[in-house]
């Protein structure tokens, strides 16, 4: 990734607590990069370090080449490279680290309006949705696609400009303490947690804790902040209580009237989610009853900054979804392509939206494995068959690991067991549901990221 940025590369050490093995401190430094095949003008390079790979090995060739100006190193004996190649360095404790505290130093130069979004579900719906809003009458910067880890934020932060007097920042985890680093960097004015469900349960353990892992978004809040919480959610009290804890005001949304914002009428369509606010009519082109969350978090975050019920509607009228998040494709039968991601949240919610919108019709639900559940895996997707039976799914077509366990709950809960097929592949399973199919059938294809069930949807919609 790469951002632009006018520093210098004293400033720069200073920010993120480094010692400049080599180089002069007034050295001006235009680009900040950890991509070594993605370079600007007087860049300054920082070697991230995964699983797979160590940034420090490419130190020496882009020095050696004079394709950058300066670099981070963890390690002190780059000072030579440095020294030999006319390139500056900056020692410091840990690269990750010092990226964020890079950026924390540009985004308090700029000192936005920020407002930050987690939680199990629906962030990026509701990071686009907050910043179609806030567009109206701010100069607003939002993280590209959905980069919102311990490097895509920082370089979000980075793409502050000048101008940018508010920004919305979608932040995310899968282990504890993840969100209190981010937090830490960005420094959110307001939060929202969009709900708490059973992700990243493999490294998380229970609900409870991925409820305390999301409460960490208010670590770097200032008391008095506002945090915007899903009444309806899992762990409500929790989060609430972590809340308090923080000195933060919390601003509740929900279904029902015990949330601060709720809607005292609703209506789900394949096109649309319509509701009344305070005897205000609002409608999103969005589908499914998670959406309807999603809206109700923007709204409230709108009505927040400002915006009164028209403006709402003007943002929301020119709101267009990131891809593969409950897509509806009509080719006589309707294809709801959910494949972005999938938890058993999430599932249940999809199972939910296609029984409530589409009553009438035949309805098949294509399933696959929901990741990261750890010893809860078999339990979880157990659940979600036994919710596709309650739910009044004719057919239940399964593949992946899980399959079996899908089968399971859905035959426990009453579906007839001809009306349950596991198939060994996906391509077996595209075959068959295309000969299936018939006109005004409902198909809903969902699985984890890893299970690219994609791949149906572009068969039964090509």
């Amino acid at each position: 990734m790469k951002a632009d940025l006018n520093t210098t590369l004293g400033e720069t050490a200073s920010r993120c607590g480094g010692r400049i093995l080599a180089g002069d401190p007034h050295l001006v430094i235009r680009t900040v990069t950890s991509d070594s095949r993605e370079l600007g003008e007087a860049s300054l390079f920082v070697p991230l370090i995964g699983d797979r790979f160590d940034g420090h090995d490419f130190i020496a060739a882009l020095a050696g080449e004079s394709k950058i100006a300066a670099f981070l190193t963890m390690r002190e004996n780059h000072a030579e490279i440095a020294r030999s190649t006319g390139t500056a360095a900056i020692l410091c404790a840990d690269t990750l680290s010092a990226l964020g505290s890079i950026a924390a130093g540009h985004r308090d130069r700029i000192d936005p309006v920020i407002i930050g979004v987690t939680g199990t579900n629906g962030k990026t719906t509701t990071k686009e949705l907050i910043h179609s809003m806030a567009a109206l009458r701010h100069h607003a910067l939002k993280n590209v696609k959905n980069y919102n880890n311990e490097i895509g934020v920082p370089f979000t932060l980075l793409g502050l400009a000048e101008f940018n007097d508010m920004a919305v920042i979608e932040m995310g985890m899968n282990h504890s303490g993840e969100l209190d680093r981010l937090s830490r960097i960005v420094r959110p004015d307001m939060a929202v947690i969009t709900n708490v469900g059973e992700g990243h349960l493999e490294f998380l353990g229970s609900v409870e804790n991925v409820a305390y892992a999301k409460a960490e978004i208010m670590h770097g809040m200032e008391p008095g902040s506002f945090v915007f919480i899903n009444r309806d959610t899992d762990c409500f009290g929790l989060l609430a209580d972590q809340a308090a804890k923080a000195g933060l005001r919390v601003r509740t949304f929900g279904l029902g009237v015990d949330a601060d914002l709720f809607p005292s009428s609703y209506r789900l369509s394949r096109e649309s989610v319509e509701l009344e606010i305070s005897g205000k009519a609002l409608k999103a082109p969005l589908y499914g009853i998670h959406n309807l969350y999603n809206v109700l978090a923007a709204v409230s975050v709108g009505v927040e900054i400002g915006l009164d019920m028209r403006d709402i509607q003007s943002a929301l009228d020119r709101f267009q979804n990131v891809g593969g998040r409950s897509q509806i494709v009509d080719r006589g039968y309707i294809v709801i392509d959910d494949t972005y991601n999938s938890n058993p949240l999430s599932t249940r919610y999809a199972l939910r939206s296609a029984a409530e919108v589409f009553p009438g019709s035949r309805k098949i639900a294509v399933l696959s494995d929901m990741k990261e559940l750890g010893r809860h895996a078999e339990s979880f997707h157990e659940e979600c068959g036994r919710e596709a039976a309650h739910r009044g799914m004719s057919l239940l077509y399964l593949w992946g690991e899980m399959a079996a366990h899908y089968r399971t709950g859905a035959v426990r809960a009453g579906m007839q067991s001809d009306s349950v097929v596991v198939f060994g592949s996906k391509s077996d399973l595209a075959q068959s549901l295309k000969q299936e199919l018939r006109e005004k059938d409902v198909v809903l294809v969902k699985g984890s990221r890893s299970m690219k069930m994609e791949e149906i949807v572009k068969e039964i919609t090509a």
